[in-house]
């Protein structure tokens, strides 16, 4: 009885462990990270965009070592899964699990950046308005910017002054900032900006009207974050309930979801659940999806 406690317990407890030390790595703080040119996978091109995700989200390490980090994970949660339920078929699930987690971490952090930029583009816009109503030009108005702003909007600002420094245009450097950060709040910015120099008129006005205007959308969107948080909770107490239930049973019983589910007929069950489970997390995302 003692033993088969202590397995579902020490297998949560490593659970609990990678997910914190993958959190650790892909951290809100910037950090220094190796370039993305470097290693088998950094030359790649999935690799090179990987190593850019990576620095972007303040990860301690290169895309070789995330690579090797989340393939150890998966094999070792592969590996327990067998160990611990003595069901073959559950293993490569347990090693998809582990995928699936560290890539939607990865894609977590890196829309937190996303939406730190954008909780700063009405200062940033404040402050362009300001240096051109001083009489500057928008690309020395770029670079005051990119002094002044905070973090991260002003790493994202230097890289739009280092192409410019290279030989880009202004509107070709806007646009690859926009690219690098997929924000209906930065592209209207940016928009805003290309429209202006193309059509004439007072672009310092333009922007302190866009930042007063900015200003309301990001205080909307807490608003509605806010009101969907609830929803957002809900989808992950569905997914959070089986596994918890499982453990319980497992702990209650040991050897119960072996006997279960270790023949045709409870894989079948277990199948189907997984699949009931994740449209049920998924409808509920749904739900309190906000539309930008």
């Amino acid at each position: 009885m003692t033993s088969g406690i202590t397995a579902p317990a020490l297998a949560a407890g490593a659970a609990l462990a990678a997910v914190a030390g993958v959190r650790a790595l892909v951290a809100d703080r910037p950090a220094p990270a190796p370039s993305p040119g470097s290693g088998l996978v950094g030359r790649l091109p999935a690799g090179r965009r990987l190593a850019r995700r990576l620095e972007r989200t303040g990860a301690r390490l290169g895309p070789d070592a995330f690579v090797a980090l989340v393939a150890a994970l998966a094999a070792g949660a592969g590996l327990l899964v067998w160990a611990l339920l003595r069901i073959a078929p559950l293993a490569p699930l347990g090693a998809v699990a582990v995928l699936a987690g560290a890539r939607a971490l990865l894609a977590s952090a890196d829309r937190r950046y996303v939406l730190r930029v954008a909780a700063q583009l009405p200062l940033v816009s404040q402050q362009l308005a300001s240096a051109l109503g001083a009489g500057l030009s928008l690309r020395q108005a770029l670079g005051r910017a990119a002094r002044d702003a905070p973090e991260p909007a002003a790493a994202e600002l230097r890289l739009v002054v280092a192409e410019l420094d290279l030989g880009a245009r202004v509107e070709e450097a806007l646009e690859a900032l926009a690219a690098r950060l997929p924000d209906p709040d930065l592209r209207i910015m940016v928009t805003a900006i290309l429209v202006q120099r193309r059509t004439g008129g007072n672009l310092a006005r333009a922007l302190a009207e866009l930042s007063e205007r900015l200003e309301e959308r990001v205080r909307l969107a807490r608003e509605l974050r806010g009101a969907t948080a609830q929803a957002r909770m809900s989808a992950w107490i569905v997914a959070a309930l089986p596994v918890v239930g499982g453990i319980m049973a497992e702990l209650a019983a040991p050897g119960m979801i072996a006997r279960n589910l270790g023949h045709g007929p409870g894989l079948a069950l277990l199948a189907t659940a997984t699949a009931l489970e994740l449209v049920g997390v998924l409808w509920i995302r749904r739900i309190g999806l906000v539309e930008p």
